[in-house]
């Protein structure tokens, strides 16, 4: 069985002596798997390739009216991915699309 060790800072929360005591005694109990399921090798390396089959993208360009990427952008950081997931999802509901034809 694995181990975590955490060091508890009491600089910066306002603990009590005996929550602190409480907190440093947690650090030598193991961990418990045993609600996890094992996995097979084969099950790992699916997973694994999934996972990296998901991260895979490619360039595209997309003429849209300014207005319309003014306000995608008005969303911050991470505006190209809510657009991927919109789209993503789009794929899914293909009224969606009819509704826009």
């Amino acid at each position: 069985m694995g181990m975590v060790r955490r060091i508890v800072n009491s600089d910066n929360l306002h603990l009590s002596e005996e929550s602190i005591a409480r907190l440093n005694a947690l650090d030598n109990r193991p961990i418990d798997y045993s609600d996890i399921p094992a996995q097979t090798v084969d099950e790992m390396r699916e997973a694994h390739r999934k996972a990296i089959e998901m991260r895979k993208k490619q360039m595209f360009s997309l003429r849209l009216p300014v207005t319309t990427i003014t306000w995608w952008k008005s969303m911050g950081d991470g505006y190209t991915t809510i657009m991927a997931r919109l789209l993503d999802e789009a794929r899914k509901h293909p009224e969606w699309i009819k509704m826009c034809l």
